[in-house]
Formats: C-alpha cells, sequence, structure tokens
C-alpha cells in the first residue's frame, strides 16, 4: 500500500512539473532603426516575454495577418518576414528592427 500512495505522489509531482510554461528557449536579439535595441523569447506556453527599456514585459499572442503577434492592449510585438516592431514600449521606437 505504501508503494502505491508513493508512486501516485511521485506521478502528482510529475505531472505539475510537465504543465509550467516558463521560457522555451534563449532571448532574440533585435537592434532597430535609430540604434534602439530590445530582446524577447516565446514561452512554452505561447506568450512573449520582451525586455525592453529597462522594463519586462508579458505579452499574449494575438491573432496576426501575417506572422506571429504578440499583446496586453498596450505593448504590441509583431515579427514578420524576419523583422520585428515592438509598440508601446519604454525606449522606443523600435521600428525595422532586425536580428543581430
Amino acid at each position: 500500500m505504501k508503494t502505491i500512495a508513493a508512486l501516485a505522489a511521485l506521478s502528482l509531482l510529475a505531472a505539475c512539473a510537465t504543465t509550467s510554461s516558463g521560457p522555451s528557449g534563449p532571448f532574440m536579439q533585435w537592434r532597430c532603426d535609430g540604434g534602439a535595441a530590445f530582446s524577447a523569447r516565446i514561452a512554452d506556453g505561447g506568450t512573449a516575454e520582451v525586455f525592453a527599456g529597462g522594463q519586462t514585459y508579458s505579452l499574449p499572442h494575438v491573432q496576426a495577418a501575417s506572422g506571429a503577434k504578440y499583446s496586453n492592449g498596450s505593448v504590441e510585438y509583431w515579427e514578420r518576414g524576419g523583422q520585428a516592431t515592438l509598440g508601446g514600449a519604454r525606449g522606443g521606437p523600435y521600428n525595422n528592427c532586425r536580428r543581430g
């Protein structure tokens, strides 16, 4: 009986560990017109974590006509065709950004 209880507890812990939505990769560095720069990465749950102007933004995925778009209603990160823009974040404007 103790073995079954231990296995059940272990299974519960394993299930909890697999449902986290942490970052899935390293930050991508973006260099923009005018010398502005920011970094971003996509979390396992589909949320973008963006660092710009000394502040970190957590942006949920939203529907886009093209590319990948993330927005919390006031800050918007949009990546498409190898370029990105970041609107509403401190330290901008972040236009015509390329990885680098």
